[in-house]
């Protein structure tokens, strides 16, 4: 994806490692990369988190609600001179996500195989501008027939729904919708954590956004997490032929009809 410039947040232990391995081993322009140290001990909501947090079982998550939480506050250090914003989870281009004939490398002794994909490209960013168009772009797992996630204590929707779950991997839009898109869920993490005793996923907050705030949004909708062909074993052809898997939803931001 050419046509894009990054910011990577990391920490002081992995920057310089990560540096090698884009700018020198892979040749990545710095100008199109920018790596930005982040000290999460530091986070913005720090002091309410640690608060709430049950630390033992956050020991034994592989969740981390700061870095969750950060995805909206490090818009505060924007400096807004792009026209469109986007966050990507790094973790969306695997092969546990990504159908097999989209993973670029073939080599089975090379570990990249697993994770480099031919789908994000200048292509997908266009149409992804394009869906997005005057609003702020989510995607939303089916959540009812394949139930993924229970929601936010019902009290907090304007009127309950938990058929659609928001994911917190790919979401943004515009300069413009940006800030009003953090203050909504900075206003739900200062008012609900305190109230309901809960360190809620930053999923869970985007979803009752989605619900309470349903004209701020347009969402693109998948069923199911995996992918056919080198999906789980156990999982039937019938699955795959009746619900829409994540990748598809890849492959509508390439013009791929399949």
């Amino acid at each position: 994806m050419t046509n894009a410039d990054f910011l990577c947040y990391t920490s002081d232990r992995e920057i310089e490692s990560l540096k090698g391995f884009f700018y020198i081993e892979n040749k990545v322009s710095e100008n199109k990369l920018k790596f930005e140290i982040f000290d999460l001990n530091n986070s913005k909501f720090k002091v309410l988190i640690n608060s709430i947090k049950n630390t033992d079982e956050t020991k034994k998550s592989d969740r981390c609600i700061e870095i969750q939480y950060s995805k909206f506050s490090w818009w505060w250090n924007e400096d807004k001179s792009y026209d469109y914003y986007y966050w990507i989870d790094a973790g969306l281009s695997h092969n546990g996500l990504i159908h097999n004939k989209y993973l670029t490398i073939t080599d089975e002794h090379n570990y990249r195989k697993y994770y480099e994909s031919n789908l994000f490209n200048n292509f997908f960013l266009e149409n992804l501008i394009k869906e997005t168009n005057d609003k702020f772009l989510i995607i939303g797992k089916e959540n009812q027939r394949n139930h993924w996630s229970k929601t936010i204590d019902p009290k907090w929707y304007t009127e309950y729904r938990k058929d659609i779950h928001a994911i917190g991997g790919l979401f943004g839009g515009h300069k413009d919708k940006w800030d009003n898109i953090v203050n909504i869920f900075e206003k739900y993490v200062a008012t609900i954590l305190p109230e309901d005793k809960l360190t809620p996923h930053e999923e869970l907050i985007m979803s009752l956004m989605y619900y309470n705030y349903t004209d701020l949004f347009t969402v693109k909708q998948f069923d199911i997490w995996w992918p056919d062909k080198n999906a789980t074993q156990g999982l039937s052809d019938e699955m795959f032929a009746t619900n829409k898997s994540f990748y598809k939803i890849l492959e509508e931001l390439n013009g791929i009809v399949t």
